[in-house]
């Protein structure tokens, strides 16, 4: 596995892995080991557990986390514990447990060499190395060694963390013991090439572990057949489930129950301290079938759309131009991107972004040959790239609707025009959800992606239902909403809320019975019919989004995958809007749809929500954190 972030690592990946990490049997035949995983003496059915909870051979938080984590459970600390310490990196730790079993004068000391969380890990590693007869393979993983020391900048860096190590070292090791700087330099590549980003349950990429080859030997796949999610909890905590689960995975070849070779020496892990792992199917997997993981994002680039297309001979020149529009574009949304960040521009970023969506990028700005037909590049809407600059548009828009909202809340004044920004950023979220979900059906493999993007569909359409700037509709004579508890908004087409349920009580038994296909065309049924009744008001006023008549179908595709003609889909459902502005009750009533608008965007939302959380409970299992979250969304009873 190669999926660190470092220093040094940048330059490895690229060394290592090319386009896509390059599988570890195929680092591993030399050796003569395959080193694969395989499904044991029984099928694997979609949605189970196949390793227990999976103990790291090392670990360390990035240094930007060890003022505010565990160094060694990695959970969160209170607050009282690490602002006093706000610009000191030092090892904190949330009990005398985890202090005792982690702390280290020799790793305290590397915090002078930031970034300092390979040669942490590295360090915490030498343990499990020594002594080692072989610089090829500690722990039966690869270390790389003499792959990664041939590139020059590569191994500049190497030798530099392996003599800060050395340093540190030296605080601890008794009289007369020695570094071995292969050896040293050998941990660290293996940290390179074996660590994991550890995420927290937002998301958030706080550390990195290694695992032993009960999790490191499953190889990276483009159509996997299993993810993987962390545990993070302090020691003594009761978890959430009982891990009673047993490796269901062995390494190929290898027919012994605990799945251990006879000439590979399987470490136990860090007595029982650091994130632990464990993995799980998202397709069911045959007996002896191998097991696969991504070990990159899924949603890769498919297609850039060139319209203006009038002969084959025009087509044929078509890849000649494709990577250098393809670079272009995604420099600019890069460069756009990290403007809106850096600088907080909302309203900028959304007008650069969906005037790219929707001119494209001329060949006039391309280094193109001469006497050629001019060609108009645009982004597909199923675009790697599109997709991004969606998430990007839902976020903008958001802060926009945030900003305006805290300034103004009349009737007529910012108020209405920052339910205007909540309502196209919600659009944008619903779009992500829908263009991914049409790539799922092709590739079941995006389970996790389709998972995570309905559910950020349906927050953001359940905040919008909330927002109190409806509220102020009152003040116009139109009635409050109520919005009831969330058992009073059952829905008899679809049982969503009767399958989210349940999966978190039955498991994955239940849901089989069930049928995820049946589950997953009901769903969709309703969501159509909610569609049709309030797309045309969530994407009222936005120039890119009036293109797509109904996300849900394929219609807004196009003919064909590789050609996209933008203006074919205008939607002829719109609203005229210009009333909002209007402060006189006349001019809102005039819609008459107001509050249906906000009731069908309520079910939409708990829809979204609900159908991400069924999917969620596939991927992670249904005590995952984001089934509690997902809960917690949906728990809303107020006015």
């Amino acid at each position: 596995m190669f999926r660190s972030t470092s220093i040094f690592l940048e330059r490895a990946r690229v060394l290592l892995v090319r386009e896509v990490p390059v599988p570890v049997a195929t680092l591993a035949r030399d050796s003569g080991i395959e080193m694969e995983m395989r499904a044991g003496e029984e099928d694997i059915e979609i949605g189970e557990d196949i390793t227990p909870s999976v103990i790291p051979l090392s670990y360390a938080l990035h240094d930007s986390f060890l003022n505010s984590h565990c160094s060694s459970c990695f959970s969160r600390l209170p607050s009282t514990n690490f602002t006093q310490h706000h610009h000191v990196p030092t090892l904190l730790y949330c009990s005398s447990i985890c202090s005792s079993s982690h702390f280290s004068p020799a790793e305290l000391h590397l915090l002078h060499s930031p970034p300092s969380s390979d040669l942490r890990a590295a360090l915490r590693l030498l343990p499990h190395s020594l002594p080692s007869s072989s610089t090829n393979r500690i722990c039966g993983l690869l270390t790389n060694r003499e792959k990664l020391m041939a590139d020059e900048e590569i191994s500049s860096h190497v030798r530099y963390g392996a003599k800060a190590i050395a340093a540190a070292r030296r605080i601890e090791m008794v009289e007369n013991e020695k570094n071995d700087a292969v050896l040293l330099e050998a941990a660290l590549c293996l940290v390179l090439t074996n660590a994991v980003e550890v995420h927290d349950n937002e998301g958030r990429s706080i550390g990195i572990a290694v695992y032993g080859p009960n999790f490191s030997w499953i190889n990276h796949s483009c159509s996997p057949n299993a993810c993987y999610r962390f545990i993070i909890s302090p020691p003594g905590n009761v978890l959430p489930f009982s891990d009673e689960s047993r490796l269901r995975i062995l390494p190929a070849g290898t027919k012994s129950d605990n799945g251990v070779n006879n000439n590979i020496e399987f470490s136990k892990g860090c007595s029982g301290s650091g994130p632990r792992v464990i993995v799980r199917s998202i397709k069911r997997i045959k007996r002896g079938e191998e097991v696969t993981v991504a070990y990159t994002d899924l949603l890769q680039p498919k297609e850039i759309s060139a319209s203006n297309l009038a002969s084959s001979s025009l087509s044929s020149e078509l890849s000649f131009y494709r990577d250098e529009a393809t670079r272009k574009l995604t420099d600019y949304v890069d460069e756009v991107t990290a403007e809106y960040l850096a600088v907080g521009d909302p309203e900028s970023c959304c007008k650069k972004l969906e005037n790219i969506l929707i001119t494209g990028l001329l060949d006039e700005q391309l280094e193109v040959r001469e006497g050629k037909s001019q060609l108009n590049f645009r982004l597909h809407p199923l675009h790697h790239l599109a997709l991004n600059t969606y998430t990007v548009l839902a976020s903008a828009y958001k802060i926009q609707a945030s900003n305006l909202f805290s300034l103004h809340s009349e009737v007529g004044g910012l108020s209405w025009e920052a339910l205007s920004m909540s309502r196209i950023s919600a659009a944008y979220s619903l779009l992500l959800a829908t263009a991914t979900y049409h790539l799922f059906c092709f590739e079941s493999s995006l389970l996790v992606s389709v998972a995570n993007f309905w559910t950020s569909a349906g927050e953001s359409l359940l905040a919008l239902a909330k927002s109190s700037a409806w509220d102020s509709l009152g003040k116009c004579g139109f009635p409050v909403l109520n919005l009831s508890p969330l058992a009073k908004h059952k829905c008899s087409k679809c049982s969503l809320l009767e399958s989210f349920e349940v999966n978190l009580s039955f498991g994955q038994d239940q849901i089989r019975k069930a049928g995820f296909d049946s589950v997953s065309s009901r769903f969709l049924g309703c969501i159509g019919s909610l569609l049709q009744e309030v797309w045309g008001f969530l994407i009222q006023g936005d120039r890119y989004l009036k293109m797509f008549k109904d996300p849900t179908g394929l219609s807004w595709l196009g003919k064909s995958l590789d050609i996209w003609d933008l203006d074919a889909e205008l939607t002829h459902n719109d609203v005229d809007f210009n009333c909002w502005t209007n402060k006189s009750v006349s001019g809102i009533e005039a819609l008459g749809y107001t509050d249906q608008w906000r009731i069908n965007t309520f079910q939409l939302g708990v829809h979204c929500l609900l159908y991400g959380g069924f999917l969620a409970g596939i991927c992670y299992g249904p005590h995952s954190h984001w089934s509690s979250h997902i809960r917690s969304a949906l728990n809303y009873e107020g006015k």
